[in-house]
């Protein structure tokens, strides 16, 4: 697709949202006549459990959206890129790897080599997952484990989850023993077995749920992958994963009256053979200069943990009480040897074990202090964490430290008839401390954020909503980014914190009987200007690169997000657009493309789902002179379900991604393309 042709598709898909918002305003007065005797539910809104209290989308004074069950079943992912690939204003950083996934949100997020997400909070399951190392991935999840995927855009979920959360946050939600469960079923579950071409991978999976008594219940689930090679448009291996992948998942909870015991383990063992070192980008041979080996390909195990153990108090005489106490544990490690071809030996300072170790305690309590007229909800809550980036073979590129923070925070959630107002602050010290292994001279570093910030939603009629919010964020710097002495040159001792200043204005519609008295329209519209100074980035992308603050930085843009659904037929259609400049008026390297993704699901009968989803990027001007053309692609998705007899609970599914195998490479990953045309299948049965 030509640079002109997409920018016409990019211009022609903004025109048919802007004209459907404009219908909509136009219809508003007659569908609020109609409102009170819609009946059919909203089935496009959907549940947020991350942004405070649970809501609906449309209720939250911020961009956020979700990936339902049902979407991850259409996408059938080999990773959690492919998850986050349909999302409006998230972009991918490092490849089309498992092992590859790093990401981007409205230009935050790195496009070094480390693939760091520093301003980007990660969790699965609550429990925040961070690595960094020298081009390799940032995030290593089981999609066949996940029920559920958010993304809250922008820095309005800080208070709740961690100071600096300047791009937002991703949050994934594993499965539960209800989903596996039939009404009045006491024990059941689900097999799978999957085949994807692209990269190659092998799935075979088994998740059980169990509820014994209405206090108890839990879920044991496992899946194995093998992952192969990584192959673009023309048929030539990117990246060579080579690697069995086991996983597991165990939850159990016990409810005692009006308290209950939670425990949770995840557990991902990867053990990959002549795997290439780079996950982001592949070998290179030959890139940097005539006669470069690659980076390499090892023996590399990849591991990781969350363990969790909850107890939760919500006596039902008491509503000022809602109190639960968290103790979680997480481990991500990288063990990386030398590979059986000496061709293509791996650098001695990239060998050994590099890992991240996070003890984490939170004290969260809600109260409801609602009275006559009015709902009133407060949460407070404080926590404490240590973590531990280890090396055991000390590397200028991966530093050893500790970084040790308490915060503590309080989140008002206050609804009055139409008008509800969110308020936050966080305040959070962190004290980082290089190991002794450090090859550079550097000191102790202690830092100090406070956070406020305030949003409101005003409804002006059942359908029509307006919001806006202002926060400021502080973003205190890694140990990466302090102790970081790349391969020639020192730390930057004098790097200090980023601090955000984020306006966003926004609209959200929903309405049900527009053309006929079935059907179901929901768009959210936000526009959003954030403002950095002293932003953290790489001095450039040479070895004698170092972590440096710029000045000020300007973030400015936008999401749309609409969807309409009648009789058998629901359509989507999400616009994302962010630009950005530093203080000269440059633009950042970070910057993803401008999106256009349209979307059409068919639910043919019973037993037969049709889709198909439509990707359309605009090409992207780079700082350093070069550009990362525009794009389209195109995936189709089919699911057939059995209905009776010896085929109730068998689900067949195959798609394609990329049908057309087309050449392109995202403007935020380091180098492409990205992978050719990907095919898969799998079946599975519920029992």
């Amino acid at each position: 697709m030509s640079r002109h042709s997409l920018n016409v598709a990019l211009l022609a898909g903004s025109t048919c949202l802007t004209a459907f918002a404009a219908a909509f305003v136009l219809a508003a007065p007659v569908l609020a006549q109609d409102s009170a005797t819609a009946k059919t539910p909203f089935t496009l809104d959907p549940l947020v459990l991350r942004a405070g209290q649970p809501k609906v989308a449309s209720e939250v004074p911020q961009s956020v959206s979700v990936v339902d069950a049902a979407q991850l079943d259409d996408i059938a992912p080999v990773h959690i890129g492919e998850v986050l690939a349909t999302v409006p204003g998230v972009a991918g950083v490092g490849s089309g790897s498992f092992f590859g996934q790093g990401f981007n949100i409205r230009g935050f997020g790195s496009s070094s080599a480390a693939a760091a997400e520093a301003g980007i909070v990660q969790m699965i399951d609550g429990e925040e997952k961070y690595y960094e190392s020298y081009r390799q991935g940032a995030l290593f999840v089981e999609p066949d484990f996940l029920r559920q995927v958010e993304v809250l855009r922008g820095p309005g979920a800080s208070t709740l989850y961690g100071a600096g959360a300047l791009g937002g946050v991703i949050a994934m939600e594993t499965i539960e023993a209800s989903d596996l469960l039939k009404p009045g079923q006491t024990f059941g579950g689900r097999a799978k077995l999957g085949y994807a071409s692209n990269p190659e991978t092998w799935l075979g999976s088994v998740a059980l749920g169990w509820r014994p008594t209405e206090d108890f219940e839990a879920l044991a689930a496992f899946a194995w992958r093998k992952l192969g090679d990584t192959e673009d448009a023309d048929g030539k291996t990117t990246v060579r994963s080579n690697s069995k992948t086991p996983n597991l998942l165990l939850k159990a909870k016990k409810t005692f009256g009006d308290q209950y015991v939670a425990f949770s383990y995840q557990h991902l063992e990867a053990k990959g053979r002549d795997q290439d070192y780079n996950q982001l980008e592949g070998a290179q041979v030959g890139v940097f200069y005539p006669g470069f080996p690659g980076w390499g390909v090892g023996d590399i195990t990849t591991r990781d943990q969350t363990a969790k153990l909850v107890w939760g108090w919500n006596p039902a005489e008491n509503r000022y009480v809602d109190l639960t106490a968290t103790l979680s544990y997480t481990n991500t490690m990288k063990n990386i040897e030398q590979g059986d071809n000496p061709a293509e030996p791996i650098m001695p300072s990239l060998l050994g074990e590099r890992q991240y170790k996070l003890w984490k305690f939170k004290l969260a309590n809600t109260a409801d202090l609602s009275g006559e007229g009015y709902q009133h909800l407060l949460t407070t809550g404080v926590e404490m964490l240590k973590q531990d980036r280890a090396n055991t073979a000390p590397s200028s590129s991966h530093p050893e430290g500790f970084t040790r923070a308490w915060g503590a925070y309080a989140q008002s959630e206050l609804t009055w008839q139409r008008l509800s107002v969110t308020t936050g602050l966080r305040y959070e010290r962190q004290r980082t401390e290089p190991k002794d292994t450090l090859g550079f001279a550097s000191d102790r570093r202690d830092f100090e954020s406070i956070e406020p910030q305030v949003a409101a939603l005003y409804r002006l009629n059942e359908q029509w909503s307006v919001f806006g919010s202002v926060a400021f964020v502080q973003r205190m710097p890694t140990v990466d980014e302090l102790y970081d002495g790349a391969m020639a040159a020192a730390p930057n001792p004098d790097l200090k914190d980023e601090k955000g200043k984020n306006i966003e204005i926004g609209t959200s519609y929903r309405a049900t009987g527009l053309l006929a008295g079935d059907d179901e329209a929901v768009l959210k519209l936000t526009l959003f200007r954030n403002h950095i100074d002293d932003m953290i980035a790489r001095s450039g992308p040479g070895p004698d690169a170092y972590y440096t603050n710029i000045a000020r930085a300007y973030l400015r843009g936008g999401e749309l997000e609409g969807s309409y659904a009648i009789g058998a037929w629901e359509l989507g259609a999400a616009v994302s657009v962010v630009n950005g400049v530093n203080q000269d008026g440059t633009d950042l390297d970070t910057l993803p493309n401008n999106r256009v993704t349209l979307s059409a699901i068919w639910q043919a009968n019973d037993a037969w789902r049709l889709g198909a989803r439509s990707t359309l990027a605009a090409g992207r001007d780079k700082p350093d002179g070069s550009r990362r053309a525009g794009y389209g692609v195109h995936d189709i998705f089919a699911t057939w379900t059995g209905q009776s007899g010896m085929a109730e609970g068998l689900e067949v599914h195959v798609g394609v991604d990329n049908l057309f195998d087309r050449d392109y490479t995202p403007a935020t990953w380091l180098t492409g393309p990205a992978p050719g045309r990907n095919i898969k299948l799998s079946v599975s049965r519920s029992f």
